[in-house]
């Protein structure tokens, strides 16, 4: 069964580049990466030359979603797995691949239209990474720039074409009351990390609920908490930690919008022994609401 190797880069449609750049760094710790032409800001957390692309206009939310394969054969395989699926895609343009800097690329939708890139061959940065706020850095490597988690129109279709189509595994469900309504949620990995994809139905305006960014160390989750609230950045959750992947977190309003996660002590898989469950809440302690997402 062939599946993506990790969550490789996340594309953002902005309408303020300027707050982001200032919100990235000054906040989440990100570097800027090296100008580009098409005047995309790039947003660096490890060796990449970029894990968030920032792309100007009038959407705030997610513009594409880039899962990366180990190497060419590992793409060649998928490529082959849609095809039997029945499922449209298209090989990257020459333009669309010196863009994200990779060997190369196929480009395909999900249920709900947003733009997945499958790719091999990342773009690394001519010099290493070094944040100015985390101070640990960030757990990325293997596993991928973190999660995301999407709202969508029917869950249960999303979590079939991710499982049966895209290969992902399926880590658990947390199905619960949240907020005044219920919530089914669907946690899904392709490496030890949790999950690098999550979804859920919430009704919202925007396809992007949250992203999430793992540090390496507590203490830098614990400052950045309240970093935001000296810096003005609205507080969507307190810190708690989940029962399933076992995140201390806690989550913000980024300039656009949706949010942000930025957590610590992720738990990892191991699908030899690995058992999916069926979680009755969203938090073990904390979480407590208090801006609306």
């Amino acid at each position: 069964m062939s599946t993506a190797a990790q969550l490789g880069y996340l594309g953002l449609e902005v309408s303020d580049l300027g707050a982001w750049r200032g919100f990235a760094t000054e906040l989440l710790g990100l570097a800027v990466g090296e100008p580009r032409s098409d005047g995309a800001l790039p947003l660096r957390m490890d060796e990449r030359a970029f894990r968030i692309l920032l792309h100007e206009g009038p959407r705030d939310d997610v513009a594409f979603l880039g899962w990366e394969f180990a190497d060419g054969a590992s793409l060649e395989a998928a490529t082959k797995r849609l095809s039997s699926a029945g499922v449209l895609f298209q090989h990257g343009s020459a333009a669309e691949i010196a863009a994200r800097g990779v060997r190369t690329m196929i480009v395909l939708e999900d249920p709900d239209g947003v733009r997945t890139e499958f790719y091999h061959g990342p773009a690394v940065a001519p010099n290493p990474f070094r944040s100015n706020r985390i101070a640990a850095g960030f757990r990325t490597g293997a596993m991928g720039m973190g999660h995301v988690l999407l709202d969508v129109r029917d869950c249960d279709a999303t979590e079939r074409f991710y499982l049966d189509v895209l290969g992902f595994r399926l880590s658990d469900y947390i199905d619960t009351e949240f907020m005044g309504g219920p919530l089914h949620a669907v946690f899904l990995h392709v490496n030890p990390r949790h999950h690098s994809l999550a979804c859920a139905s919430l009704g919202g305006t925007k396809r992007l609920h949250h992203l999430m960014l793992e540090a390496n160390a507590i203490d830098d989750v614990g400052a950045t908490f309240y970093r935001a609230q000296d810096l003005g950045v609205p507080i969507a959750l307190t810190l708690g930690r989940h029962p399933n992947d076992r995140m201390i977190s806690f989550y913000g309003v980024t300039p656009a919008g949706f949010l942000f996660e930025l957590g610590a002590e992720g738990r990892e898989i191991d699908d030899r022994n690995w058992q999916v469950r069926t979680y009755d809440a969203v938090s073990e302690w904390g979480h407590r609401p208090v801006a609306s997402a």
